[in-house]
């Protein structure tokens, strides 16, 4: 009878990390057909091509963190004993390592484009580059590709989250279209979508839910203040476009 009890058990928690590991793959490439579905009939499009590269290319941007995670490893920064060591994988392996790519390709390709206006297109092309990370990212961490497990509530949560520092990204570095300080406002995008993003994973280590919870909804409140202030400068300039 135990051993029936057992296996029931088993199969219980084998259906269980299968649906999370489906909910994880599906997520992205939901999040990302409602945001096009959304540019379609918000903007005027100059050039799908650049929509669709910006979700292509932001794929490629997973090999600074799958270098960042390599490092790490053989430095034996991966084995999470103490605080320091997590607080080096968290903001600077995590953190770092998965907004460096967004933002090289965001701020030296695309902010380059005739078309690109401010930081409403900032933030649009920020988040398609992050659902391309994010849809290669999340099968990644549940394969164990990267030395350290992540929890079910990252696999949960980890697309909201990267839309979330997709908008700080795109916000500021959207701003340097507008103002002679691009090097500051492009630095200062950086900075902080990869200080959000290291909190992010430094929180799920601690396993507080109650910390998380409050990170959550603060986080999704100051990505909120900058969509609605990119809205408000976009509608000086007439339609918006891509």
């Amino acid at each position: 009878m135990n051993t029936f009890f057992t296996f029931v058990r088993n199969q219980h928690q084998t259906i269980n990390l299968m649906f999370t590991q489906i909910t994880a793959f599906v997520q992205p490439f939901v999040v990302a057909i409602i945001l096009l579905i959304y540019i379609k009939y918000r903007f005027k499009i100059n050039s799908w091509k650049l929509i669709f590269k910006a979700l292509l290319f932001g794929i490629g941007t997973i090999f600074f963190m799958l270098i960042f995670d390599l490092i790490a490893s053989q430095m034996g920064y991966d084995m999470l004993g103490n605080l320091k060591r997590s607080t080096f994988y968290s903001f600077v392996v995590i953190g770092f390592g998965a907004e460096v790519g967004k933002f090289i390709l965001l701020r030296y390709y695309f902010l380059r484009q005739r078309t690109f206006k401010g930081p409403l297109d900032g933030i649009i092309y920020s988040m398609l580059i992050s659902l391309g990370f994010t849809m290669i990212a999340l099968p990644l961490f549940t394969l164990g590709i990267f030395s350290r497990a992540v929890d079910p509530q990252i696999l949960y949560t980890y697309t909201i989250a990267n839309m979330a520092f997709a908008v700080v990204l795109g916000f500021f570095t959207g701003m340097g279209k507008f103002r002679k300080n691009r090097f500051i406002d492009s630095m200062t995008g950086l900075g902080a979508a990869s200080f959000f993003h290291g909190f992010y994973y430094f929180i799920n280590l601690t396993d507080e839910f109650l910390i998380f919870s409050l990170y959550g909804f603060g986080l999704i409140m100051i990505a909120l203040l900058f969509i609605v202030k990119a809205v408000n400068l976009e509608k000086n300039d007439g339609t918006p476009q891509l």
